[in-house]
């Protein structure tokens, strides 16, 4: 794995001091303690050299945000006395990961819908930036900008009169399936990263992270989906070092296997269980061991690959799962169906949707040559990662 950079490690702090804080002075100090976690790590950018660095950089950031967060309250006459005499230490609320903790407690809220919990959790708990948020979403900036500041009036709202270990002492499976697929969504922005900022499209910590709390769920509550969850995450994080190689990336069928964690693909088929109630997750999980699995991608194989997807589109319908689906049709020879399938996608995706854009210029490169090429030059146009646009022009023939 590569070592984090600087930068990652600032993600996973925002989203400890954020919960950190947050379980110390309560949900309706939201913006407070977003603005104190900013103005510190500003602090530290500017002050932080090489030779003068804090030996805990948590301790020092929790202190400096606490310390910013006490001076907002007292401007704005927001500080309770209890608040002020509270001399709780980071490591003494760092015993356990509260980054879960947050996620449970808007994993449990009424008030908004799951999309809104997945942009929050990405925003507060992940740190990602309103742009990586829009590149990892079909959702533009100024609707994201929406989306948070509603939920966080939302959740201030539903939880004033209560205690957030009240409130996590209701929690029940419903709230259990939120919470995975808010990892879900996160770890999927993390292995198929768009930012420019990830040049080898992995935000390998996003993934890491992801995989770390999944197991922190599985450990306090021994859920089959949990363990499902952490059996999908096992094979693609497996993959991570093949994926780019030489600064180039590469695709799964072009890997070279040798460069697969084996251990994590031990782990991920230990983690793998068939649950009495088929869910997504086992069954996302079961497709990607098939395709590890295997040494020969046959006609037969597809369609068992397919028949594996028709269930899935049963438990979770989406274009997503659909455009999948399509691809294996295709591959599988059955090029009739995945053309009518196809059309039906394009009306629920945006029409410059990337994978559905290479697997249109992919099924027209048999039959328009001209317009496959047309629909890849737009989309390299248009991509800001060179990693990916490297990948477009050496993998497929257009004439630039």
């Amino acid at each position: 794995m590569n070592k984090p950079t600087a930068e990652t490690n600032y993600r996973a702090l925002y989203g400890k001091l954020f919960s950190a804080l947050t379980r110390q002075f309560g949900i309706h100090h939201f913006t407070e303690i977003e603005d104190a976690i900013q103005n510190s790590f500003l602090i530290s950018v500017k002050n932080w050299k090489a030779d003068n660095t804090p030996k805990s950089k948590e301790d020092w950031l929790f202190v400096t945000t606490k310390n910013d967060l006490l001076n907002q309250l007292k401007r704005n006459s927001k500080l309770s006395a209890l608040e002020a005499n509270h001399t709780t230490s980071y490591s003494e609320l760092n015993t356990t990961d509260l980054r879960l903790e947050t996620i449970l407690l808007v994993a449990s809220s009424n008030t908004i819908s799951k999309q809104a919990k997945i942009v929050f959790v990405l925003k507060n708990i992940f740190g990602l930036s309103i742009q990586e948020i829009a590149e990892s979403t079909l959702l533009g900036n100024e609707a994201i900008y929406k989306i948070i500041g509603r939920s966080k009036n939302s959740l201030q709202n539903e939880f004033k009169d209560r205690l957030i270990s009240e409130i996590i002492e209701t929690v029940g499976d419903d709230e259990i399936l939120i919470v995975e697929e808010i990892l879900y969504a996160v770890f999927n922005s993390g292995f198929d990263s768009f930012s420019e900022k990830h040049q080898s499209i992995i935000n390998e910590d996003l993934c890491l992270e992801s995989f770390a709390l999944a197991k922190i769920l599985l450990n306090d509550f021994n859920r089959e989906s949990t363990s499902n969850l952490l059996s999908l995450f096992c094979f693609h994080i497996a993959r991570i070092e093949a994926k780019v190689s030489a600064g180039k990336l590469i695709s799964f069928f072009n890997q070279d296997r040798n460069n697969w964690n084996n251990e994590l693909i031990n782990l991920g088929f230990h983690y793998l269980k068939k649950p009495d109630k088929i869910n997504k997750f086992y069954i996302e999980a079961l497709i990607v061991s098939k395709y590890m699995s295997t040494l020969s991608f046959t006609t037969d194989f597809w369609n068992d690959i397919i028949k594996l997807y028709e269930i899935l589109l049963q438990l979770s319908p989406s274009p997503i799962i659909e455009m999948n689906y399509c691809f294996c049709l295709h591959k599988a020879q059955r090029k009739e169906e995945a053309i009518n399938l196809l059309e039906k996608i394009e009306s629920n995706l945006p029409s410059e949707h990337i994978y559905l854009s290479l697997i249109k210029a992919s099924f027209l490169g048999e039959t328009n040559p001209a317009a496959s090429e047309r629909i890849t030059a737009n989309i390299i146009t248009k991509m800001n990662q060179d990693i990916r646009k490297k990948y477009l022009l050496e993998t497929r023939f257009i004439n630039l």
